[in-house]
């Protein structure tokens, strides 16, 4: 009778989680969509070259010119991360902020209104053999976090800025002397 009981409550748990499962998902939900693709392609490049540790060793140098630390670098995976801390102040941020803590103190109700005062921008490159083992895609990313006055983080995002990027490639192209294609 108990081993009658155990068993029940066991086909009774089954049959309520195999009901959680979801169903397979779709092939569409698993395609980059057309930002994502924009983006990716924004950030990578093409180089003529086989030489992979020519390329990583350049990107190195590229981001400690553009004002980077290289925090880590694992060759045999094609991988340097960097960062650099900046100020994020912004003077209509600051303005805000001075005109609620003017308002409220008037209205006997001090409050204060945070703004950005700091961010860390991470850039991170990575390579990759392309077609045939014929040439290397470099692909740089840059993500930045944005502190306020208050150490909060108040924005986290992905840099999309155009010039940035083609400002990196263009320097990593000449480091190495050779075009990057898209």
């Amino acid at each position: 009778m108990f081993m009658l009981r155990e068993s029940l409550l066991l086909l009774i748990a089954v049959a309520i989680v195999s009901g959680c499962v979801p169903p397979q998902i779709p092939r569409e939900a698993l395609q980059l969509s057309q930002a994502s693709q924009a983006v990716r392609k924004l950030q990578s490049r093409r180089f003529e070259t086989k030489e992979e540790q020519k390329l990583l060793g350049a990107g190195a140098a590229v981001l400690q010119e553009m004002g980077f630390t290289i925090d880590g670098r694992e060759a045999e995976l094609g991988l340097i991360a960097g960062s650099k801390k900046q100020s994020a102040y912004n003077v209509g941020e600051i303005a805000a902020s001075a005109a609620v803590a003017i308002v409220t103190t008037a209205l006997q109700i001090p409050q204060s209104m945070p703004f950005s005062r700091e961010q860390w921008v991470r850039a991170s490159v990575v390579t990759r053999s392309g077609e045939e083992g014929t040439n290397i895609v470099v692909r740089v990313t840059l993500q930045r976090v944005v502190w306020d006055t208050e150490d909060k983080a108040a924005k986290s995002e992905l840099l999309k800025d155009p010039e940035t990027y083609q400002v990196f490639f263009d320097k990593l192209s000449k480091a190495v002397s050779l075009e990057a294609h898209e």
